[in-house]
């Protein structure tokens, strides 16, 4: 049988070994004021599997933030493919400590399901749902050009409606269908003021399980883009109320100039 690889909710091959869980990239959006609105669009990568991510945040009010995240993964050879996402929710209390320093930290609620395939000798397939809750606090050193954060998720796993004809591995699952995990991670982001690349280090380790079978770095690289409401609100030329024409083209002109900072 082909290498099996679960990516959290995702399945894909690797070259020594079946490895059953990998993390999804952190979002720690570094909040700072009510309605700030911060998107990232990203790729990650660890010793198993390559995916794409999709995260967002939004302040609420001046303590409160929400987030949300998703990934997707895809994975492939001769004979075999894997499939698989989650899609995850946050709420969460954030803190300006002072100009340079920022503290948040989030309750997460993800669901998930993966599907692997393989066609050797004849057809065969593992199939799964999961749920994870988790808990996300972070301190993060921010300036005009570049944000530093540690962050650590403190999550419990549970795997559920596992099926297939992969028999090995669905006995492995259901066995150890439930573990916490802890997942230290390094963040740095790096742009414009309201543009940054952002490089993402993190590392998982089981606390239930300390020999489960699983990857145990995530790299990530990405483009976080920051909406500030407080800066549009200063900025705002008034010539944007004028004649429709104008409005349009000091519209386009300021997009243009805001993302440039």
């Amino acid at each position: 049988m082909k290498n099996l690889t679960f990516v959290l909710i995702s399945i894909t091959l690797t070259g020594c070994g079946a490895v059953y869980y990998v993390p999804n990239t952190q979002n720690v959006p570094v909040m700072k004021n009510k309605g700030q609105t911060n998107l990232y669009l990203g790729l990650n990568s660890s010793e198993s599997v390559d995916g794409f991510e999709l995260q967002g945040a939004y302040g609420l009010t001046d303590k409160i933030a929400l987030q949300f995240n998703g990934d997707w993964v895809n994975s492939s050879e001769s004979s075999s493919k894997g499939s698989g996402h989650i899609l995850e929710l946050g709420a969460g209390y954030y803190k300006n400590l002072s100009k340079d320093f920022v503290f948040e930290t989030y309750g997460l609620m993800g669901f998930g399901g993966l599907k692997y395939e393989e066609n050797i000798n004849f057809p065969q397939e593992i199939k799964a749902n999961f749920f994870r809750i988790g808990l996300q606090p972070s301190f993060s050193f921010t300036s005009k050009y570049f944000i530093a954060s540690l962050s650590g998720r403190l999550a419990n796993l549970n795997y559920s409606n596992i099926s297939g004809n992969l028999i090995a591995d669905v006995d492995y699952i259901n066995a150890y269908n439930s573990f916490w995990l802890a997942e230290p991670a390094l963040t740095i982001q790096a742009g414009t003021e309201n543009v940054k690349f952002q490089l993402q280090l993190q590392y998982s380790y089981n606390l239930t399980y300390p020999d489960f079978i699983q990857d145990y770095t995530l790299v990530s690289l990405g483009l976080k883009v920051n909406l500030n409401p407080k800066k549009v609100k200063k900025t705002f030329p008034q010539s944007l109320r004028r004649n429709p024409f104008v409005r349009h083209v000091t519209e386009l002109s300021f997009i243009f100039n805001y993302f440039s900072q």
